[in-house]
């Protein structure tokens, strides 16, 4: 009888995740984050695929792919972020990983969205001396504040790279991206976005009041 109450309490717990992230999704995409593309991963609700393209300050033109990794009691533990872009930043360790604690120390559902997660993701692109958080890359930390020139000499590096390597797509990624040649057919290109479109309305809305009733909000 406890293990059937236990396997209940898990699939509970994970249908209100699934709930939550779908509506957290909605809200995303309703807020309309500036320069922010964020599409879920094909196999897991639980990874969503982003890329920012930053249109100002001191990476501006940089392409900035990552991928939110949701835990499995989310809400209750916050996500993790790994960018797959290499980037010369402060804050970003040279294997891709940004600790969000010092950012949301006091994490919780009720206070917190993913949506503050990429806010603050896209904020430390504008504002990389801002935030007076441990670094994770020393060198960046330390040029920044010592030797700007070297800083940004380096910042442009792999702001380039960004560029020339964008259609190395991440295996199993949402985000692919195609060279406009492929897409020499602009009516079939309309009608693929108008598709794919549809489908993802569809599939939130769906689900749409029910998460509603469930969050209680």
């Amino acid at each position: 009888m406890s293990n059937n109450n236990e396997t209940n309490d898990t699939l509970k717990a994970e249908s209100n995740s699934n709930y939550r992230l779908i509506y957290e999704y909605k809200k995303l995409s309703e807020l309309l984050i500036r320069g922010l593309y964020v599409i879920p991963s094909f196999n897991s609700m639980f990874e969503w695929h982003c890329v920012l393209f930053i249109r100002n300050r001191i990476y501006r033109s940089a392409i900035i792919k990552f991928i939110v990794i949701i835990p499995d009691d989310f809400p209750k533990t916050i996500p993790t972020v790994k960018f797959t872009t290499n980037i010369f930043h402060p804050l970003i360790s040279t294997e891709g990983d940004i600790d969000l604690s010092h950012q949301f120390p006091d994490w919780a559902s009720e206070k917190y969205m993913i949506a503050h997660i990429l806010c603050y993701i896209k904020s430390i692109f504008h504002n990389p001396d801002k935030y007076n958080h441990p670094p994770l890359n020393f060198e960046a930390s330390t040029l920044m504040k010592t030797n700007p020139e070297a800083y940004m000499k380096r910042v442009s590096e792999d702001i380039k790279n960004s560029i020339t390597n964008v259609y190395d797509n991440t295996e199993n990624s949402s985000i692919q991206f195609t060279e406009q040649s492929q897409w020499e057919n602009k009516e079939e290109w309309e009608n693929t976005k108008k598709q794919i479109l549809k489908k993802d309305a569809g599939f939130i809305n769906q689900f749409s009041d029910k998460i509603k009733g469930l969050l209680n909000i």
